[in-house]
């Protein structure tokens, strides 16, 4: 019996290990370990600002803050891209985000979309807003409208304008011309 226990044991401690080594991180880390948050928000505001003109702003009708984590986990986060005029350029909305205090980054997933004002849509189920680079990244599957003309691929780097998108792997173009000819 004592031999068993043991064995039971074992294959009790090597699940949760191996649990713990799993390839993908869970996305919401706070919750997944049982923390409580700090505080709540609702109707959270932050933003960036250059010389007392706003950068960028970020909003979320409910956040939970971690302190100790530096981390704010946001319900339908909103973040607003400005140009140096102080118009909104861009607009990135997703169904939840992670916003990292220590370098103001923003992990948005679910249902991304960035949308610029010249009518580009950029789409993809999870992506990263550098702050310090002032990029948005993605390894994900990502679709970029651009007019008729359609884009998708793996992986993507860009500005918050989405004026230069670069996508990474097993890119297809669906392209019309003026004429409304497909160019394939």
């Amino acid at each position: 019996m004592r031999r068993f226990t043991r064995l039971w044991y074992f294959g009790v401690v090597a699940g949760f290990f191996l649990a713990a080594c799993a390839s993908e991180p869970p996305e919401e880390v706070a919750y997944e370990t049982g923390d409580t948050p700090d505080d709540v928000f609702v109707d959270f505001v932050t933003e960036e600002t250059d010389s007392g003109r706003a950068t960028w702003r970020l909003t979320a009708p409910m956040a939970s803050r971690f302190k100790e984590k530096k981390l704010v986990i946001l319900d339908n986060p909103t973040i607003q891209f400005y140009d140096e005029q102080g118009d909104i350029r861009t607009t990135l909305v997703s169904d939840s985000g992670e916003y990292y205090e220590d370098t103001r980054n923003l992990l948005a997933f679910g249902n991304v979309v960035v949308t610029s004002v010249d009518g580009d849509v950029l789409e993809t189920d999870s992506l990263l807003w550098d702050n310090k680079k002032n990029k948005i990244l993605s390894d994900a599957f990502v679709k970029l409208t651009r007019g008729s003309d359609v884009i998708t691929g793996y992986g993507l780097e860009c500005r918050d304008d989405l004026g230069t998108v670069d996508i990474k792997r097993d890119v297809k173009a669906t392209v019309v011309d003026e004429e409304g000819e497909f160019e394939g």
